[in-house]
């Protein structure tokens, strides 16, 4: 009886440091599992800025080839044809025309995938004259208004880009559709757009002026 006496208090003691153990093991996973999700966290706070940052570093890239083949062309053929470039390459449209104002009217001076009927001399109306007005871009909702992708029947934009020279606007690029693999607007056609309200313009004035004296 007195051994089992002196076994029960060194057993409870072996429970009581059997447990504190047990607690300090808890404690410590539950210490590495909260340093693992904060690690994870890092990690996608650092993913997600890089993504930032290159989306940011291709945007640049892309605008700078659209200002610098807008400002290497020789003549107003070739700063028309970049133009071209940059609408189909960049903007990723398939019908759209350059229009310079003249006397009031808008007069068609290059064109892409647009039927003759929209290449005329005409006053500005609609979303265009809105835009010749505020001198400010405009787009639709959705580069593909019509739900099977096609190009709008009755003739309405679905972008229009002011050309800016000199505090006014010198004329409009009338965008009629997109590329089939344009689903959607991005930060960065707003950018593009921005870009080619300010540069178009003096771009093609400046290849004018240098064809002339060639």
């Amino acid at each position: 009886m007195k051994h089992d006496a002196e076994v029960r208090p060194q057993a409870a003691q072996t429970n009581e440091s059997a447990r504190d153990r047990l607690d300090r093991c808890q404690a410590e996973v539950v210490r590495l599992r909260r340093r693992a999700e904060a690690a994870e966290a890092a990690n996608h706070r650092m993913a997600a800025e890089h993504a930032e940052l290159a989306e940011g570093l291709s945007v640049l890239t892309r605008l700078w080839v659209a200002a610098s083949a807008l400002h290497e062309a020789a003549d107003e053929d070739a700063a028309l044809r970049a133009l071209e470039e940059v609408m189909i390459n960049l903007a990723g449209t398939e019908e759209f025309g350059v229009f310079e104002m003249d006397g009031g009217k808008l007069v068609p001076v290059h064109a892409f995938g647009v039927a003759d009927g929209r290449l005329r001399p005409h006053a500005p109306a609609g979303v265009v004259a809105r835009v010749v007005e505020s001198g400010d871009a405009w787009r639709a909702d959705s580069p593909h208004p019509d739900p099977l992708g096609e190009s709008d029947p009755s003739g309405e934009p679905v972008a229009c880009i002011p050309l800016r020279m000199g505090g006014r606007v010198a004329g409009v690029v009338v965008v009629w559709g997109f590329l089939p693999q344009k689903m959607a607007f991005e930060p960065f056609d707003v950018e593009l757009y921005a870009l080619l309200a300010n540069r178009a313009a003096p771009a093609l004035r400046a290849s004018r002026l240098l064809g002339a004296a060639a």
